[in-house]
């Protein structure tokens, strides 16, 4: 059988001989990239954001960010570190950064299946890393065991095995903890403070949990069929977060999850509205001569 020709099956080899696999046995957002994770690029000029958002942006190292600050990772290095943003947590992916593309082999299919180890239970599961869309699939059970929250930090460690790697997260007591949660009220996104229990490291200004997910999906339809500008979007949210801080103020990193709740965008073009509009520059700059970022309060 020449498989090359045969649908059922599917290349996901990582060098130069193709391995066969049947594509009944994977997952489906290995052949179709979920709604949720699709990015349109939009023009934006890079030059309006500061230091400060530039090592954010940096930081976050979205998959989509890709102006100036994509490196090549070494096949030496032993360990990656990811940040989960609700895309991925929803539809049970991980990012492939550009940080995170040179840590996993590439061959001539769409995809490379690897081997991913539990780092805290041990189980074996495999997963696929799709290069063009910029993702890792087949976590979703992973994710949902360990009550992975959005902002959860996680790791990827090579092991002595081809093509076998362990994911793990920096565990610790759960506590509850105060988080934001979203829910669609009168047709609007809005926020609210919640205590969730939270039983990992984690980067604060990243959390957020949904409440209907079928109303946000709604919602999220809604802002796609209607081609809501993104700077209209991050207006809106600049200002309802803002709202639930004492100071008034909420920092970039926030805006960036949020808005990833409904639209899927890099950090660059939502930075560049915030350091060029009037309206969100009253939410995100604390003082006049800091206008790159903010500080919300530990609770919010």
């Amino acid at each position: 059988m020449y498989k090359r020709q045969d649908e059922r099956f599917d290349d996901v080899g990582s060098g130069s001989e193709p391995a066969w696999y049947l594509r009944r046995q994977e997952p489906p957002e290995v052949w179709e990239t979920p709604a949720i994770l699709r990015y349109e690029p939009i023009a934006y000029d890079r030059l309006v954001l500061g230091v400060e958002m530039l090592q954010q942006e940096w930081e976050l190292d979205d998959e989509w960010s890709t102006d100036g600050i994509s490196v090549d990772t070494p096949m030496v290095v032993p360990t990656i570190t990811l940040k989960l943003i609700f895309p991925h947590l929803r539809s049970g992916t991980l990012p492939l950064s550009g940080r995170a593309q040179g840590f996993f082999p590439r061959g001539l299919g769409r995809s490379t299946m690897i081997t991913l180890v539990d780092g805290r239970w041990g189980a074996r599961f495999a997963a696929f890393v799709c290069h063009e869309g910029r993702y890792i699939a087949g976590l979703g059970g992973w994710l949902e065991q360990h009550k992975l929250p959005v902002g959860a930090i996680i790791t990827l460690e090579r092991t002595r095995e081809p093509l076998e790697y362990v994911v793990d997260f920096r565990p610790r007591r759960p506590r509850r903890e105060w988080s934001r949660t979203a829910e669609i009220r009168d047709g609007e996104l809005v926020f609210a403070l919640q205590k969730q229990s939270i039983n990992c490291d984690y980067d604060e200004h990243l959390t957020v949990a949904e409440i209907s997910p079928g109303a946000l999906d709604a919602y999220r339809q809604t802002l796609a069929t209607e081609r809501v500008p993104l700077s209209r979007l991050v207006r809106q949210l600049a200002q309802e977060l803002a709202g639930k801080s004492p100071q008034g103020t909420v920092h970039a990193k926030t805006i960036y999850s949020a808005v990833n709740l409904v639209r899927r965008s890099p950090p660059g073009p939502i930075f560049a509205i915030l350091a060029t509009d009037s309206t969100c520059l009253l939410y995100t700059s604390p003082s006049p001569r800091d206008r790159t970022r903010s500080r919300m309060p530990s609770s919010a």
